[in-house]
């Protein structure tokens, strides 16, 4: 019996943290089909991330429905006054919220000695005619339309639906 490899697939995305005293939506991945991720994070890097900066966590946001969360949702994190080099990882299922490692500080990332040897595998796929994206989500506390703080985000994958694929918002 033949043996197929799987093909995984690596998307990147970098949003600028800006907001104005609200709930800021940022759109990482558009998803159509369906699609097992297997290791998602983000990582700072450009300046400080502002301060004020909470409840941050991940949702698949489909057009004229409702958001599906990704990481919990209620005591999510803080991410103010992030380093340069700080993490923020989804490994561990929905009801938890997303791993935040600091840079300034040193960490360690359970269960190996790199941040790719931590997968926390799962599926999502898009709604059916609509426009479906994860998004990262985060409360302002003040005004920052003018903070430079940068986070890179990670995602790897493997299409699971011969239509599956997850592409920069």
């Amino acid at each position: 019996m033949p043996h197929h490899r799987q093909v995984i697939f690596h998307s990147e995305k970098t949003i600028t943290i800006n907001g104005d005293t609200t709930t800021v939506f940022d759109s990482l991945y558009t998803l159509t089909g369906s699609v097992r991720i297997v290791h998602f994070h983000g990582e700072v890097i450009t300046a400080v991330l502002a301060a004020n900066l909470t409840a941050a966590y991940l949702d698949i946001f489909p057009t004229g429905g409702a958001a599906v969360v990704l990481s919990k949702i209620a005591g999510a994190p803080a991410i103010s006054d992030f380093e340069v080099g700080s993490i923020l990882a989804k490994n561990s299922d929905v009801a938890q919220i997303l791993d935040v490692q600091r840079a300034d500080v040193a960490m360690i990332l359970e269960a190996g000695v790199a941040l790719q040897d931590i997968p926390f595998p799962f599926v999502v796929g898009k709604r059916s005619g609509a426009v479906t994206t994860i998004r990262f989500s985060y409360i302002a506390g003040a005004d920052y339309s003018l903070e430079t703080g940068q986070i890179l985000w990670h995602c790897e994958w493997i299409p699971r639906t011969e239509d599956g694929l997850l592409v920069a918002a």
